[in-house]
């Protein structure tokens, strides 16, 4: 749902004015006016009033923070700065849920259920979000069981895309010291695009979700809870189209009959993913004297497989290639925190984490190859053949870290602290070429062809260890007892690692791959003010980041990439955030981001259609001086909340928000002119009548309501030059949901 959704403990009462948001960002509960960073909060009342589904769908209420669904990953980007497409990569923008490190691009496709705030921190957070915050991190505070007896049943259909979603909660007090809630979700959806290839609308989508939390010792000293959760989300299907034709392609032999005309429908032969997790997470809070022990224990397992069509059309070009990834993952954090309110406070601490990968990822070339003939008959024996490539990772992190803060006068204060990692990994890929029941040809033959798609048979195994140090600094001061404005300097590292989908070794002699990637790195400076009165509350910062060693995608001259330190970057802008009451009954907030980012080097870029390459050897193009894609020099949101009673008992809610950006590039590995999304404004409202007591509401919910058509992802048809011997093209792109409106009703006991 578009719009600012701002976290507040609760709505402005009678008399008006703003509540103070809560957040813990530092590890603390502290007001959002008084913390040091770029933050943005979003309240889980919000999210569940507008029918958020996940993170991908909250993204557009948050400036400078853009989550997209690739054609083969999931992509986070904050200030522009993201991980690509490929397994081997952790996240740039860390995410972490209830203090446990989540780092797979696959989870950030889990619902958002029952959550006490969602916070977005922008910028390196190397001590405290130590493992990979070298973006910013995102942190989920989920709901924990209270000591009253309550419940709620919330449900939705929208009528257009035929989506059901279903919601329960059940708190349960357990005694004087005990608790449990109890959480059920479920989502089904029909899709937006029609498949006229497969006779189905897309994307379809189906979820449960379950998670129990159970509390001991509430109150006491020694205070522990444990959760378990419980999800499956299947998707059939992408919303994707194919536009753009450009040169010959069109009048292609091969091409002639692809559609390219944009009308919600789409042609290819599928998109099949279905992921299923189960993670636990036990913390235990120990009164140590006048200090706090917290140990955060966190288990993590998930299993996803996808088939897909990366072809992007009907043809039986590269159907049935898929992927398929599991993890494992143990971490255990200790944490000591001194109390708040001396003049010196400090958070010590260490964590330590293990992980295990494996994923396999094959691709098939289908019976198109076998009906080639003329210039192209010598790939035939291409046809039903494919390369089965799988990769396994173990990983041993341990990291200590302190921060520390000292009040020199009531009104200054200064804080630093310092993060030690020592990450040890080890990984195996494999690559073999194998031909189906119907190729009749010769495997050395097979083999050979594979080659002049730059694909090759090998083994390989390595060993990486790497140290980082990762400081910080601040300093605080505040102006007035509303203003307070601060300066940071901090210090990012994002680990290396192994190349999952590299065609080749690294010593092959005609056109080598990769294995290795080195750590990226960091150093931001930041500077910014925050004021909050009873009615007004304003943020502003402005930030200048420079990233070195970036982890980037190289085309390798095939069908695919390799992973190379090959740029760097200087991020800079603005950030405004802003809320006021108005009387009794009226909020207004809103948000903008500037960006203004720039490759200080890249010479390694895969040259889009119709441009020259201008460096050599590689045939790779400068981008040099050019902007990031998914990185709009501008966008920003704002919302009117009103709220008014209706006679004794009743009371009327209306939201109206819009969200909006500046054109931005949208292909995920090259900069390309065609690809791009024009800048937009987004509209959506909520009209909602319900009992005063929050009792029970029913409630209208439009999303897009002004229709724009929307590019997350784009790029280029795969294989398009190569069939058309360079002299024609069409690009392919994801798109998001047009208008939708939503009943929603709910029901609290």
């Amino acid at each position: 749902m578009p719009g600012t959704l701002w976290a507040q403990d609760a709505a402005p009462d009678d008399e008006g004015g703003l509540d103070e948001i809560v957040v813990t960002a530092q590890k603390r509960e502290e007001g959002l006016s008084r913390v040091p960073i770029s933050i943005a909060a979003v309240s889980g009342d919000a999210i569940a009033d507008k029918g958020t589904a996940n993170l991908e769908q909250l993204s557009s209420s948050v400036p400078n923070l853009r989550i997209t669904q690739t054609g083969i990953a999931n992509r986070i980007a904050i200030r522009g700065i993201s991980s690509g497409d490929n397994k081997g990569f952790e996240q740039s923008a860390a995410m972490f849920v209830d203090g446990v490190y989540y780092g797979r691009d696959q989870l950030v496709r889990m619902p958002i259920v029952d959550v006490q705030r969602v916070e977005v921190l922008r910028g390196p957070q190397p001590t405290l979000f130590g493992k990979n915050a070298i973006a910013g991190a995102i942190s989920i505070i989920n709901r924990t069981p209270s000591d009253e007896f309550e419940g709620s049943v919330t449900g939705s259909y929208e009528f257009e895309h035929k989506e059901t979603q279903l919601t329960g909660v059940l708190n349960l007090p357990l005694g004087d010291q005990a608790g449990m809630r109890l959480v059920g979700y479920y989502r089904n959806m029909d899709g937006y695009m029609f498949n006229t290839t497969l006779g189905r609308n897309e994307p379809n989508v189906d979820t449960v979700f379950l998670r129990g939390t159970f509390s001991l010792g509430d109150n006491n000293p020694v205070q522990a809870r444990l959760k378990v959760e419980y999800a499956k989300f299947d998707v059939l299907g992408q919303a994707r189209e194919n536009l753009l034709p450009r040169g010959t392609y069109s009048a292609s032999p091969f091409f002639s009959g692809v559609d390219t005309v944009l009308d919600w429908r789409s042609q290819n032969n599928g998109f099949d993913s279905s992921t299923e997790i189960i993670n636990s997470t036990l913390n235990v809070d120990i009164e140590v004297g006048s200090h706090t022990l917290n140990l955060t224990s966190g288990y993590l397992h998930y299993n996803s497989a996808e088939v897909l069509d990366v072809d992007y059309t009907a043809l039986p070009i590269l159907d049935g290639t898929n992927q398929n990834e599991k993890y494992n993952q143990l971490s255990q954090e200790v944490r000591l925190t001194s109390p708040g309110d001396g003049p010196f406070t400090y958070i010590v601490g260490g964590y330590f984490q293990t992980s295990k990968l494996s994923a396999n990822d094959n691709v098939l070339l289908g019976s198109f190859f076998q009906g080639l003939a003329g210039p192209f008959a010598g790939f035939r024996p291409l046809g039903d053949s494919r390369s089965l490539r799988t990769f396994k990772q173990t990983s041993t992190l341990w990291s200590g870290f302190v921060q520390g803060t000292y009040s020199l006068t009531e009104q200054l204060r200064i804080t630093g602290g310092v993060r030690f990692n020592h990450e040890a990994k080890s990984g195996d890929r494999n690559l073999v070429i194998v031909a189906g029941p119907t190729n009749v040809f010769p495997i050395t033959t097979v083999r050979a062809l594979w080659g002049a798609l730059r694909v090759a048979e090998h083994s390989i195994t390595g060993k990486i260890s790497e140290n980082s140090t990762t400081p910080m600094a601040n300093i605080q001061f505040d102006v007035t007892p509303e203003l307070m404005a601060y300066a940071s300097y901090a210090r990012g590292v994002k680990a290396g690692g192994f190349d999952i989908r590299s065609n080749s070794l690294p010593t092959h002699p005609t056109f080598p791959g990769t294995f290795f990637f080195r750590p990226e790195t960091a150093n931001n400076y930041e500077a910014g003010l925050k004021y909050k009165s009873r009615t007004l509350a304003v943020s502003v910062n402005y930030y200048n980041t420079k990233y070195k060693d970036l982890q980037t995608l190289t085309f390798d001259g095939g069908i695919g990439f390799n992973v190379n330190n090959a740029s760097a970057a200087k991020v800079q802008g603005v950030e405004a955030e802003a809320r006021v009451s108005i009387g009794d009954h009226l909020q207004l907030s809103g948000s903008l981001a500037y960006l203004d980012f720039k490759y200080t080097d890249w010479r390694q870029g895969q040259c889009p259609f119709g441009t020259a390459p201008n460096v050599q050897p590689g045939n790779f193009c400068n981008y040099t001086g050019a902007r990031a894609t998914f990185a709009p020099k501008w966008s920003g949101n704002v919302a009117a909340d009103f709220n008014y009673p209706v006679g004794d008992s009743l009371k009327l809610s209306l939201n109206v928000n819009a969200d909006f950006s500046s054109r931005y590039q949208t292909n995920g590995t090259i900069i390309d002119p065609s690809s791009y999304q024009e800048g937009y404004a987004r509209i959506g409202a909520r009209l909602a009548l319900g009992n005063i007591d929050d009792k029970w509401e029913i409630a209208l919910i439009g999303r897009n309501l002004n229709n724009r058509r929307i590019i997350l992802t784009s790029g280029a048809l795969p294989l398009a030059t190569t069939l058309t011997g360079n002299t024609g093209v069409a690009n392919t792109a994801i798109f998001d949901r047009p208008r939708n409106i939503a009943l929603q009703a709910s029901v609290k006991f």
